[in-house]
């Protein structure tokens, strides 16, 4: 079956962690992290309507000007997702620069800073220069953002300071069945797009009109072959203690692909638990806890640049292929 989306990172392991997701036949993409962006095209930034920031530390979200430079003449708004203190990081980034020019401009930038029971939003519109618009305050429990057939979730974490992982995953996987769409003589159009609205809306009395003719949907029902959606889950930059791993399991659970850090080999653990980061054996721990299919490791200190082998083969071991049980790796 062919997913919706299609995700890639955007740097190498030892390069600013960014997440890229492009959705099929939609025109918008989303992005995890917004760190050093000069591996996308510019067509590729003008997709994203939402960024979904795990942290402001220089590495994730040094990438925020140029985004905004290439978004300023957008209509459509751009959606910030972050931890507590996004809205102050987004707005003190937008004061950095005089905007007597662009009342024209329709950008609106749309913030919401997740904490660990509450959404606070906030808004920047460039008609009104940028400034603060104080937003709602809203109840948080994991899911952050909804929106055709695909759900966003979220959880707190400890970095020395609070930072978030995600998850993004279909809620269905819709694909029509092109041999019995061209047996029963119907043409291919926009109405198929309706179709799927309607089965994942679980729609009874939906009409659809094929070419002049109208259709109940359940005589088209069994054009659609339904299957459980993709998932992703994106985790960098957490510490390595039981609440971390227990929350990253939980997570990350029976993601089709697990985009996680592994900044620290094995043996500096030591080191691992004074910098807040988690070591190979860590990420491979949590990729077999969680039951992925498959995994990516992102965010690697610079300092093993000539050693990437054994990173991954350090990963693969806390998360071997047959599945067999091992212990968990310290947590101390």
């Amino acid at each position: 079956m062919k997913s919706t989306f299609f995700s890639k990172l955007v740097n190498n392991p030892f390069q600013d962690p960014i997440l890229y997701v492009r959705f099929r036949r939609e025109k918008d993409a989303v992005m995890f992290d917004c760190g050093d962006v000069y591996g996308l095209s510019v067509r590729e930034i003008q997709k994203i309507s939402d960024i979904f920031v795990t942290h402001m530390h220089v590495d994730h979200f040094i990438g925020f000007d140029n985004v905004l430079r290439c978004l300023l003449n957008r209509e459509a708004p751009l959606h910030i997702y972050g931890p507590r203190g996004i809205i102050n990081a987004v707005a003190h980034k937008l004061k950095g620069y005089t905007w007597n020019l662009i009342k024209e401009y329709p950008l609106k930038i749309e913030v919401c800073e997740v904490r660990k029971d509450i959404l606070q939003r906030g808004s920047f519109h460039a008609t009104q220069g940028f400034n603060h618009i104080v937003g709602p305050v809203t109840a948080f429990d994991k899911i952050i953002m909804i929106k055709e057939g695909i759900t966003v979730e979220a959880d707190v974490f400890d970095h020395g300071i609070e930072v978030l992982g995600f998850s993004l995953h279909e809620d269905t996987q819709i694909n029509i069945n092109k041999a019995l769409l061209l047996e029963r003589g119907l043409t291919p159009g926009p109405w198929l797009n309706e179709l799927k609205a309607a089965i994942r809306n679980n729609s009874k009395d939906a009409q659809l009109n094929i070419d002049g003719h109208y259709y109940h949907i359940e005589e088209l029902r069994g054009l659609a072959m339904i299957t459980q959606g993709q998932k992703i889950a994106y985790i960098t930059d957490i510490s390595p203690s039981e609440a971390n791993i227990k929350k990253a399991i939980g997570l990350a659970a029976g993601a089709d692909t697990l985009y996680i850090e592994a900044f620290f080999l094995a043996e500096d653990v030591e080191r691992a638990h004074k910098r807040n980061h988690l070591t190979t054996a860590h990420s491979g721990y949590i990729a077999r806890c969680a039951n992925v299919i498959n995994v990516e490791i992102t965010h690697v200190s610079p300092k093993y640049i000539t050693m990437l082998d054994r990173i991954k083969l350090e990963v693969k071991e806390g998360y071997p292929p047959c599945g067999s049980l091992r212990a968990a790796p310290s947590m101390s």
